[in-house]
């Protein structure tokens, strides 16, 4: 009876190993960007609060970072 229902899951799942590894390799293929992306937030936060520091005016100080670090 068990070996009837283990080849019965097994069938209905034929192309669960080929989803699992292509899925596994799109997240590996996020990773850089996603360190990218938290580097350049990080980048403008800190920024952002040296401007900030200096004139006091939040508009210009956001400006002015994401100018000096996607630029």
């Amino acid at each position: 009876m068990k070996k009837k229902y283990i080849k019965h899951i097994l069938k209905l799942n034929k192309n669960g190993f080929i989803t699992g590894i292509s899925l596994f390799i799109i997240a590996l293929c996020s990773i850089p960007i996603a360190i990218k992306n938290s580097a350049v937030v990080f980048c403008i936060g800190q920024t952002s609060n040296k401007v900030w520091l200096q004139e006091n005016n939040h508009s210009d100080a956001n400006m002015i970072a994401v100018q000096r670090c996607l630029g």
